[in-house]
């Protein structure tokens, strides 16, 4: 079980491309595969570097479809012209309910799960969005070693 911290946080600019998918881990890593490509081709093709990792935001829950925001961490002045495809935003300052995933992407799940007991425990009230910030490259780190640095907004 990771630890749970609230803390308070600062804006975070970042250009993402909407997807959707079943809650099959597969299928979840197919739909953002395909957004985050669709987000490095147009930061490569407008000379945008990252700022940060890669992201995913998340603003409602639906136990049947992931509905998401595949993104990178770019600079507040990169989200000013996005495209028709890639949109830009920016995630709120304020106090978050944080814990860091350690594994696979497959069993964030049950960390999350686990925080919902945590904040149940602590008379913690969410709000929205949550995010995860992914701080190991898939391609560079042995699955077991990756870290998702994950968020939710407290009210």
């Amino acid at each position: 079980m990771p630890d749970y911290i609230v803390e308070t946080i600062g804006e975070t600019p970042y250009l993402y491309a909407t997807g959707e998918s079943s809650m099959d881990p597969a299928a979840i890593s197919a739909a953002m595969g395909e957004c985050y490509g669709r987000v490095v081709a147009f930061m490569e093709s407008h000379g945008i570097p990252p700022a940060g990792p890669a992201l995913s935001v998340y603003h409602t829950y639906d136990p049947e479809v992931m509905r998401f925001q595949a993104g990178i961490i770019v600079s507040s002045e990169a989200i000013m012209d996005p495209g028709a495809d890639v949109k830009g935003d920016i995630l709120p300052a304020g106090r978050v309910l944080s814990f860091t995933h350690v594994g696979p992407y497959a069993t964030l799940r049950d960390d999350y799960a686990d925080m919902m007991s945590y904040v149940e425990r602590e008379g913690l009230k969410l709000s929205s969005p949550a995010w995860e910030v992914y701080i190991d490259d898939p391609k560079d780190t042995p699955e077991a070693e990756l870290r998702t640095k994950v968020h939710v907004a407290l009210e």
